[in-house]
């Protein structure tokens, strides 16, 4: 290659980089602006720190008086730079801030409103402002009051609305008169078919309307009420959400809940809700002023069952069939028959205490969560009640109650088994005992006897043929039968044995007995019937001295649960194979024991000597 060409490549490559570089200085945007001179600053001197005394109030302090008066202090040493010089060294004032929500001593929040409500299972309810600040509700609010004085229209059409969260200024003029004409309708106690945003938007409109007197809450407490039961088929949805919104309401305003009005759907409503005591307290305060004698009533004591009972009786085996009527009728009666003694609630004794005592629950809820609420209507609430639905102790209390009362009921029919009743109160078992005594049936006098099988055709041919007894026959038969051994004798000539002497023929006369057919015979009764209770003596020992120790004792000497022995010893003296008595001759004593019946004790202590 010459100098030349070498001299030219070079020259094309120097050219293909100053190229790229001026492309890549098009992009540079800083090139363009004018240049500013760097101002240099000086880094601010250090000065040493000291420490200062301030005074700050203490915590227990007024919330509204936040000056050097009223509010004790406390020194706090903080660190400042000194002041350069010909400043003043001062220490800035301590200010105390108090957030809006929080007053009285210590800083605690002060309810707006404190009251008992009348029910059975709430105590206390505290009403308290919401603490954040917010006004993106108001027009909504201000926007409620007018749309609620407003006329509706003489006639108006269907109008589609979709929202997920309705308000009136997303509505036109043809929805606005749809739902001004359907409100009023609902005022009336008329219920058209409607889109789901009318009933939010009408919701959201009596949860944000001013209602300082009684009258007006309960009014609009009654209509989201009634529009909930009128909707909640068409909208599965509102029961999630009225659940709540309606307990909030009727606790902001010290309302009960409309139990009335629910009663349709309070199953299902105590179910889903949160707080299940507030419609459960309500449904037993109006019972009870509704029923005679100031008894829970029976349909309040079929919800406490539902919801707050471990036991459900209508899945045993016994409470089927013809016996499922007796079951649904006597258990929940005697629950509500006990219920005010276990409550301390009995309308009768005012000075009358609860059966046990049952521990009190907390609950704080913010009001109004998902619906369209103005920080004027919002709250926080605080309840304290007795907890059915959470407390287990409770639902095993309820689920001993019913058992116990089964029990009885098994007694009645004739079912020997039972249920282990763990721990209830004497006062309630006492009070479920003494209801009960009068409905007991009364026991027959004469044991019943079991009905025996109709008898097979065939074993009439293995009966024995009715005749007399008689010697003389029996004598004939013992004659044949040595004439038939000498033949079988002689028979046998190689043996050495010598035939046996024939007996000599009866020579006196003999006197026959009168003639008796065999089945009219009386048979002797075999002595020792007794005999197959005999290795379950010392269980019943126990069982009539009432020593239930000594009685564990027994059944586990014979390896064996004590509601087993018992099933035997009752089995045997039932079907009769052991003793006269034909009946069963124990019970459960309601403490996990055996005894004997009253009516029975006597044979029993017969049998025991005879053993």
């Amino acid at each position: 290659m010459t100098e030349r060409d070498q001299k030219d490549r070079e020259s094309a490559r120097n050219g293909r980089l100053d190229r790229r570089d001026a492309m890549d200085d098009f992009w540079d945007v800083e090139s363009l602006l004018p240049r500013k001179p760097i101002q240099r600053q000086t880094p601010p001197r250090r000065e040493p720190i000291e420490a200062v005394e301030m005074e700050l109030p203490s915590a227990s302090a007024a919330a509204g008086s936040p000056s050097a008066e009223t509010i004790s202090t406390t020194s706090l040493t903080v660190a400042r730079a000194p002041a350069g010089e010909g400043e003043e060294k001062s220490v800035p004032s301590a200010t105390h801030f108090v957030p809006p929500h929080e007053s009285g001593e210590g800083g605690e929040e002060e309810p707006l409103l404190e009251y008992r409500p009348d029910g059975a299972l709430l105590h206390r309810v505290r009403v308290y402002g919401w603490k954040a600040n917010y006004r993106y509700f108001d027009q909504f609010t201000r926007d409620a009051v007018r749309y609620a004085a407003m006329e509706p229209p003489a006639t108006a059409h269907r109008e589609a609305f979709f929202s997920y969260f309705p308000q009136y200024v997303q509505m036109g003029r043809r929805a606005t008169a749809w739902y001004l004409y359907w409100r009023e309708n609902v005022r009336r106690g008329q219920y058209p078919d409607t889109d789901y945003a009318y009933v939010l938007l009408y919701l959201f409109e009596l949860i944000n309307l001013p209602a300082e007197d009684y009258p007006t809450a309960a009014s609009h407490r009654d209509l989201m009420a009634k529009v909930w039961m009128a909707y909640r088929r068409a909208y599965p949805q509102l029961d999630h959400y009225m659940c709540e919104w309606l307990c909030d309401y009727c606790l902001i305003h010290a309302l009960a809940a409309p139990v009335d009005i629910l009663s349709p759907a309070l199953d299902d409503i105590i179910t889903g809700s949160r707080l299940k005591e507030f419609y459960l307290s309500a449904a037993v305060r109006i019972s009870d002023a509704s029923a005679e004698g100031g008894d829970t009533s029976t349909e309040t004591a079929r919800i406490l069952l539902r919801h707050c009972c471990q036991y459900d009786y209508r899945k045993s085996k016994f409470a089927q069939g013809e016996h499922r009527e007796l079951f649904d009728v006597t258990i929940p009666h005697a629950v509500a028959h006990v219920l005010p003694l276990l409550l301390g609630d009995n309308r009768r004794d005012p000075a009358a205490k609860p059966a046990i005592t049952l521990l009190e629950s907390t609950l704080t809820r913010d009001a109004y969560v998902g619906a369209l609420c103005s920080h004027g209507n919002k709250r926080r609430i605080e309840v304290a009640y007795t907890s059915f639905s959470r407390s287990h102790e409770l639902r095993f209390l309820i689920g001993d109650m019913v058992k116990h009362v089964e029990n009885r009921l098994r007694g009645w029919i004739g079912v020997r088994s039972r249920l282990s009743v763990m721990s209830l109160p004497i006062p309630l078992r006492d009070a479920l005992d003494a209801y009960l005594a009068p409905l007991e049936p009364p026991k027959a006098a004469v044991p019943t006897v079991k009905k025996e099988a109709p008898r097979p055709s065939y074993e009439a041919l293995y009966d024995l043929p009715r005749k007399a007894v008689s010697l003389a026959d029996a004598a004939a038969i013992e004659a044949r039968s040595w004439e038939t051994t000498r033949i079988l004798v002689e028979a046998f000539e190689g043996e050495e044995a010598s035939p046996p002497p024939l007996p000599e023929p009866l020579s006196r006369p003999v006197s026959e007995p009168p003639f008796c057919p065999l089945e009219e015979v009386s048979p002797v009764a075999p002595a020792g019937t007794d005999a197959p209770l005999a290795a379950y003596g010392a269980f019943l020992r126990a069982a009539l001295n009432g020593d239930s120790t000594a009685l564990r004792a027994a059944a586990k000497a014979l390896g064996k649960m004590p509601d087993a022995l018992a099933d035997e010893i009752n089995a045997l003296t039932a079907d009769g194979d052991a003793g006269d008595i034909g009946d069963i001759i124990l019970e459960d004593d309601g403490t996990g024991g055996y005894a004997v019946i009253e009516d029975y004790r006597e044979a029993v202590i017969n049998m025991l000597e005879r053993l």
